[in-house]
């Protein structure tokens, strides 16, 4: 069994930075607590964000972001497994770095 809560302070972070917010602020979207039971909402949040900002090549990577992971969405991190939540944060990060 691997430790979800983790992973979930992964993005936590990444969303904590884009968004310049604490612990408390969002509605606990940035929290780690609630991130680890809907990762996606946080992860949808982030590049919602960005999207109607950016050009036309960044949205089709966030629309292949989701389209890739579309069956994970209304997954807890346990529910997704380990290996597949690595790829997910790191598809996640490498598209956040970009926009």
């Amino acid at each position: 069994m691997f430790n979800a809560y983790n992973y979930a302070y992964q993005i936590e972070a990444t969303v904590k930075a884009v968004f310049k917010s604490g612990d408390y602020e969002l509605v606990s979207i940035c929290n780690a607590n609630f991130i680890e039971k809907r990762p996606f909402v946080s992860l949808a949040f982030v590049l919602g964000n960005f999207y109607n900002s950016i050009d036309s090549r960044h949205k089709a990577e966030i629309d292949e972001f989701f389209h890739k992971y579309s069956l994970d969405m209304d997954k807890s991190i346990l529910e997704i497994g380990e290996e597949k939540i690595k790829r997910i944060i790191e598809d996640f990060k490498n598209i956040v770095a970009i926009v």
